[in-house]
């Protein structure tokens, strides 16, 4: 019986260790980060707000009256350092698995200086995994 038990409290150790470990970010505050979109789309949109971000994220806003406002299009290569970080909160419906939120400050190109919010897909630094498309 003690076996039992101490086996299943292994067992949920384990599972909930997995668990907080899927839920952390890969980009970590202070590391220097490349925006790059993607390969048919490399331009990349900096939001003002992580709301925004997570909203157009899910595909639920009108982008000919949200776009221009609340978005700053970047070029590919822009530098950006990473000032926070929100795991899996950003729901493509184009992707099956949530990517996450990451606070950028600018650090080179037009809007340098500024801060804002990017998918975790739009960036690339050491550390990164690589965007992996289904398609």
């Amino acid at each position: 019986m003690f076996k039992r038990l101490l086996v299943a409290a292994f067992v949920c150790c384990a599972l909930m260790a997995q668990a907080n470990a899927a839920d952390q970010c890969y980009a970590t505050r202070g590391m220097h980060v490349t925006l790059f979109g993607g390969v048919d789309d490399p331009d990349v949109l900096v939001w003002d707000s992580r709301d925004r971000l997570i909203a157009y994220g899910a595909g639920s806003m009108d982008t000919r009256q949200f776009l221009l406002p609340h978005a700053m299009l970047n070029a590919p290569g822009t530098r950006a350092t990473v000032e926070s970080c929100i795991a899996n909160v950003v729901h493509s419906k184009f992707r099956t698995d949530p990517g996450d939120a990451i606070g950028v400050l600018i650090t080179s190109g037009r809007y340098r200086g500024r801060y804002g919010w990017v998918s975790s897909s739009d960036i690339r630094g050491n550390g990164i995994p690589e965007a992996q498309e289904p398609w």
